[in-house]
Parts: structure tokens; sequence; C-alpha cells
């Protein structure tokens, strides 16, 4: 192989593993439980959540919401820089998680809201 094509191949796995670090824990964990752990499994990993719902269809909504504050920041209520993960676990009648969604939000130099949806939400990568 020559060494062109050697640099390639390692720059390529590098940046593949590169993404794996930067992937929240949660976002980690709701991929490998997606399809078979129940909620009862999903609450042991990730706590209790923020707002349970159901849906006409009698599935139920968990919502959790992972909030961070930028370095430099006076509180965890005014920052210069908040972000706000917010996921929706969906779960069947059988209480399996089925789907489950990621979106984060930013709340940049002012108050952190209730609710981590009002911020400006991040495009995925």
């Amino acid at each position: 192989m020559t060494p062109w094509r050697c640099l390639m191949w390692v720059g390529l796995v590098a940046a593949v593993g590169g993404c794996a670090v930067f992937e929240a824990k949660e976002s980690r964990y709701l991929r490998t439980a997606q399809d078979r752990a129940t909620q009862e499994e999903v609450r042991e990993q990730l706590g209790p959540p923020l707002r349970t719902a159901s849906t006409p269809a009698g599935d139920s909504q968990w919502v959790y919401e992972v909030r961070d504050i930028e370095a430099g920041s006076q509180n965890s209520r005014a920052s210069t820089g908040s972000w706000c993960d917010e996921y929706v676990l969906t779960f069947d009648a059988g209480g399996v998680l089925r789907r489950w969604t990621h979106a984060s939000y930013l709340h940049g130099g002012e108050m952190m809201p209730d609710r981590c949806d009002s911020g400006v939400r991040k495009p995925a990568l």
C-alpha cells in the first residue's frame, strides 16, 4: 500500500472514531437500547424523566433534558451560553423503547428558560 493511501485510511478511521468521542452518553445508550430496552431499564440508565405523556395510539412518551452551562457563566440560571439537549423517547404499549429523538438548543446570554426547546436549535451533525 502506498504511503498516500495508508494516510487516507488513517484519516478516515480517525474521523469516524472522533465523531464517537463527541456523541453524548445518552445518545450512545439510546442507540443500543432501541427496540429492546424496557421503561424500567431506561429509568435505571437515565433516571426519572422530566415529563411523561401518552399518545392517542396508546404509546407513552418520556422527555429528558440535559442542560450544560458554558464555561465562564455565573450560575445555572444566567450564563453567556447555555445548551440544552432534549430527548423524546417513545415506548410501545408493552413498555419497550421503539423510537427516540435528540435535539440541541442554545440559550445564549439570557436566563435559562424552563423549556429546553425555546432556544435556538443547533443543526444536526
